[in-house]
């Protein structure tokens, strides 16, 4: 069944500040309408509004939205047909799927849309490593359902030394921390049972709930992401059955849960009979040596925890894993095995290698990571002071608040300048409204990309605040030759 977005909640997503930018109006709504359908607000085989509608509820001309639907078409985003309206549909580009997270137009395109890092100096060791143990591997079936004894025997041990008891049989390697979000997710929830969120969070987690037909109950917005007055009242106003939490450095804010809100966070969910999925995944970025409080699951048994090599280690590593209770492991391990029956047995090869090396790999990315979220701060601060940023101690992005709420407005600017990054609204779980004076810049790559990508960045703030001096090139005419 199509599923139809009416033409008040597409009104909402678009904004109401259509007129403010300097190119034509039927251009950026085109514009406002592509970057929803990139970020994942408007999937793919959505059925849109008819351009009347949208145009009243918009208060512009049909003229207008009738151009823009025809740039969407035109760019292979639309499909409209008589008597079945317009489709949104999401082409593949040659380098395929990977189009939806990167766009790469061409080799001068920055984009800033994921924060996940490249491969760390001594990666390859690993790899050489993993290889010269392969032959017990080929010896095998391959299928790994519950993963690589010897790299859950090594989660076993990262989480004793933290004093978490944890055996082996509690832990089960997936493909990356989104697989096993999405397998808890479809074993614990079903349609009509609520989870509590984060009034910001990680989208492509909640989503894996939302598809389960669960029902999300976002935190109000505040200083932190975790209000536990607030948390006091949403739990007694109604059953839940979850709740999904990020405590340390927190995707996207970087906030860091402390140990007297840990307490009482597991207090009221534990009151309450409410299950915890806590993901951990960004927790061994911590690119200060900050102490970190115990873990939840310290206070709270029955805790899930999720975990990653993809953010520690990188992008490229599709292993990630749940330690969970006795009782859960095997519905998840059932589960588990409707999609797949095990994730890369080499990449599992390799991820153990890394947890038993010494950590000197894990160093060498985290002094990278650092070095490069010290160099994007210092490059707003001098080119950008108008976009602030805290210095978060973890984690690989930067939580940006701007003087306006001008998030969508400012992306869709610099994706004219070939520099693609994500709106603050698609990080918010509530109206997103909230998220219009935030944008998450990701320091995940070279210092030289990341002065061009502030260059590009300026550009856009003087497009969207129409401050270009007459005489300035308005086009992102760089090149990208200092950077291989």
């Amino acid at each position: 069944m199509t599923t139809v977005l009416s033409a008040s909640r597409l009104a909402t997503l678009l904004g109401t500040d259509l007129q403010a930018d300097s190119v034509p109006l039927y251009r950026v709504v085109a514009d406002r309408m592509r970057l929803l359908v990139k970020d994942g607000r408007v999937p793919d085989g959505v059925r849109l509004p008819s351009e009347r509608e949208l145009a009243t509820a918009l208060r512009l001309s049909r003229t207008t939205t009738t151009r823009a639907y025809a740039e969407l078409r035109d760019a292979g985003l639309l499909e409209s047909r008589r008597g079945s309206g317009s489709i949104v549909r999401v082409p593949l580009s040659r380098s395929g799927a990977s189009s939806l997270i990167t766009d790469p137009r061409d080799e001068n395109t920055i984009a800033l849309t994921y924060a996940a890092p490249s491969g760390p100096p001594g990666l390859t060791r690993a790899f050489e490593a993993a290889l010269a143990r392969a032959d017990g591997l080929l010896t095998t079936s391959g299928y790994l359902p519950d993963g690589l004894p010897a790299l859950r025997e090594a989660l076993a041990e990262r989480y004793r030394s933290r004093g978490l008891d944890t055996s082996p049989d509690q832990v089960i390697v997936t493909s990356g921390a989104m697989g096993a979000l999405s397998l808890v997710a479809r074993t614990i929830m079903a349609p009509g049972r609520r989870v509590v969120v984060e009034a910001t969070s990680y989208p492509h987690a909640l989503e894996s709930f939302v598809a389960t037909g669960a029902r999300l109950s976002p935190l109000p917005a505040g200083d932190d992401p975790w209000d536990t007055e607030a948390l006091a009242a949403l739990l007694a106003g109604g059953r839940h059955h979850a709740a999904y939490v990020i405590p340390e450095f927190h995707n996207p804010t970087g906030a860091v849960m402390d140990a007297q809100t840990r307490l009482e966070w597991v207090r009221l969910v534990r009151r309450h009979d409410v299950l915890q999925v806590v993901d951990e995944s960004l927790r061994e970025v911590n690119l200060d040596g900050l102490e970190l409080p115990p873990s939840l699951a310290q206070h709270d048994d029955r805790a899930v925890l999720v975990g990653s090599a993809s953010k520690e280690f990188w992008g490229g590593l599709r292993v990630g894993w749940i330690r969970a209770p006795h009782e859960l492991i095997t519905p998840l391990v059932q589960h588990r095995m409707a999609d797949d029956l095990g994730s890369s047995a080499f990449e599992q090869l390799v991820v153990t290698e890394l947890l038993t090396e010494g950590g000197q790999t894990a160093a060498a990315g985290r002094a990278r990571s650092r070095a490069a979220r010290d160099h994007l701060l210092g490059e707003l601060a001098e080119h950008l002071p108008e976009i602030t940023a805290p210095c978060p101690a973890g984690g690989l992005s930067l939580w940006a608040e701007l003087p306006r709420p001008t998030s969508s407005r400012l992306v869709t600017a610099a994706a004219r300048h070939d520099l693609l990054l994500t709106p603050g609204p698609r990080f918010v779980s509530g109206p997103t409204s909230l998220g219009e004076r935030r944008l998450r810049l990701p320091y995940t790559r070279t210092p030289a990309v990341l002065s061009e990508a502030v260059r590009r960045l300026r550009l856009a703030w003087d497009d969207v605040e129409g401050t270009r001096p007459a005489h300035q090139e308005a086009t992102a005419t760089g090149t990208l030759d200092l950077i291989a």
